[in-house]
């Protein structure tokens, strides 16, 4: 189906990971697809920290997983879709898999992996139905920009900070134009003044625009690495419950990254919808 870059103007503004992290664990849980979540940041994720236990995340200095054993492949042409699989955690079993990052010890040697990681998530997008990948905010890194290049869409992570706002959508990125785009707002407080309606009015955007609203039960999750447990806890609550409208913005914004990627999800869907 493709692949989705989940990318932000501003760094540590809009929830870029925890965004990614609610959306892939709600498509791992109701739709039957093969997934992969993976980031391109030089220090550790919140994706390993939310998704592995204390044991998985000891690791040496170059780890046989991840996206440091898929660089050593790719360089040496070894790569291949059927064998990305080998190097990744299970998440959910045949639903969700996760490639961690990098174990190198300075970022300067991890930047040079902006010369491969095409060939990575292309092999990766050949095996996987969706592969989801959170990469550093802004356009002055060159890892960020090779994945945003080779993205079928991207998912641009905003909030409801005025500056961010108008920063995005006064000068918003050339590359934007000739992708799929959709918008999020995470952190979203349906009471504030800007709200999505009155931001489609005050700025006109053409992509459509979901949110991931605050959710005190899913920051608790994440801080207690039980996000899982979360989603499946409250996947049949009723309209009444404090976290109703949270799960159903999630599902909104899943439904539309596999609607701008082009996928009927009636076909994946569990429930057929």
């Amino acid at each position: 189906m493709g692949q989705v870059a989940f990318w932000s103007n501003r760094h540590g503004q809009s929830g870029n990971s925890s965004n990614l992290i609610a959306v892939a664990t709600l498509i791992g849980m109701e739709y039957l697809t093969k997934t992969l979540v993976s980031h391109t940041h030089w220090s550790m994720s919140s994706l390993e920290s939310t998704f592995l236990n204390e044991k998985d995340l000891d690791s040496s200095e170059y780890s046989s997983l991840g996206i440091d054993a898929l660089e050593r492949l790719a360089r040496s042409n070894r790569l291949a879709p059927k064998i990305v699989k080998d190097y990744t955690d299970t998440v959910l079993r045949d639903r969700l898999e996760l490639l961690r990052g990098t174990v190198k010890p300075n970022e300067e040697m991890f930047s040079m992996i902006h010369e491969v990681i095409g060939s990575i998530f292309d092999a990766a997008k050949n095996y996987y139905n969706l592969t989801l990948i959170d990469v550093s905010s802004g356009m002055r890194n060159k890892l960020t920009n090779s994945v945003l290049t080779t993205s079928d869409v991207i998912v641009v992570n905003l909030n409801q900070n005025k500056a961010v706002l108008d920063e995005f959508f006064t000068d918003e990125p050339e590359f934007l134009k000739e992708k799929k785009v959709v918008i999020v707002l995470g952190q979203y407080d349906r009471h504030s003044k800007y709200s999505v309606s009155n931001i489609k009015r005050m700025y006109k955007p053409k992509a459509p625009i979901y949110t991931i609203p605050h959710c005190t039960g899913y920051m608790d999750a994440l801080n207690d690495k039980s996000v899982v447990q979360f989603f499946f806890r409250n996947k049949n609550i009723g309209i009444q419950h404090e976290n109703h409208f949270f799960l159903s913005e999630v599902r909104k914004l899943a439904k539309g990254i596999f609607e701008a990627a082009g996928v009927d999800t009636k076909i994946y869907s569990e429930q057929g919808a």
